[in-house]
Formats: structure tokens, C-alpha cells, sequence
């Protein structure tokens, strides 16, 4: 077997609306879908006797985010789950003035500077959902 490429990208959720705006709003995804999730959800279903609710996120390239309401919210902590991310591309441009907007938006930036690497410029952060979120752009 040889994986071709990532189709999607799950993320489970407290709030759903709460993480759904900060998808959209502070880091400009669009959103096609809010709602149970129906046509895709019946293993979850059969599981929890309910289909998913879910907000489908799109970025530039097409890339999917799936954010998943959980069937009951769970506390977590900076790094209960390792340092388990995703990483999301940015211009270099927008990340110039990304950890200022980030900050400006409330968000929990783990390092006031950028971190720098032969590939690339990171900043690393939490969403509002605990999850671990880098930005990147190239050097």
C-alpha cells in the first residue's frame, strides 16, 4: 500500500461553534457545511446512537478540517496529547504579522518568536479547543 495524499483532516471538539469561528474568522477558512453529519457519519452512529455533528472547513489549496463535536466534552491541557499537531502554511507575508493577529485574537501563542530552520519559520499555538496548531512558511 502507498498512501497517495491526506483527504481530510478530523479534529475533535468541545464547541463546535466556538471552533468553527476561530477556523473561519481568525484563520480565514471557509466553511461549506455546519450540521450532522448524515452522509458520512453512520460508523459514528452505530458507536454513540447519533450521527456526528461537524463544521467542514476548507483551506486554499482545497485541503478539508473536519471539526467533530465530541459526545462529551473532555478538559485539556497544553500538551495532554504529546505534541501531537497539525501544520498549516502560511505566506510569508501573512506570517510576518501572524503572531500579532493570533495575540490580538486571544489565541494562545506558545512562543513570542518565531522558531527557524533551514526548511522554514514556525510559531506554535493552541486553538480554543486545546489543540496543537503550527503555522510554517517558507524561509
Amino acid at each position: 500500500m502507498k498512501i497517495k495524499q491526506i483527504y481530510h483532516i478530523g479534529l475533535p471538539c468541545n464547541d463546535l461553534e466556538r471552533a468553527t469561528k476561530f477556523y473561519t474568522d481568525v484563520l480565514g477558512m471557509k466553511c461549506t457545511k455546519v450540521g450532522f453529519d448524515t452522509e458520512s457519519g453512520g460508523p459514528y452512529k452505530n458507536v454513540y446512537g447519533m450521527f456526528p455533528e461537524i463544521s467542514r472547513l476548507f483551506m486554499e489549496d482545497g485541503m478539508c478540517l473536519v471539526l467533530f463535536q465530541r459526545p462529551k466534552p473532555i478538559d485539556r491541557g497544553d500538551f495532554d496529547d504529546g505534541t501531537s499537531h497539525i501544520a498549516l502554511e502560511v505566506s510569508s507575508e501573512d506570517f510576518d504579522k501572524a503572531a500579532d493577529e493570533l495575540k490580538k485574537a486571544g489565541v494562545k501563542v506558545l512562543i513570542d518568536e518565531p522558531v527557524v530552520r533551514p526548511t522554514g519559520k514556525a510559531i506554535y499555538f493552541f486553538d480554543p479547543e486545546m489543540n496543537y496548531i503550527q503555522l510554517w512558511a517558507k524561509p
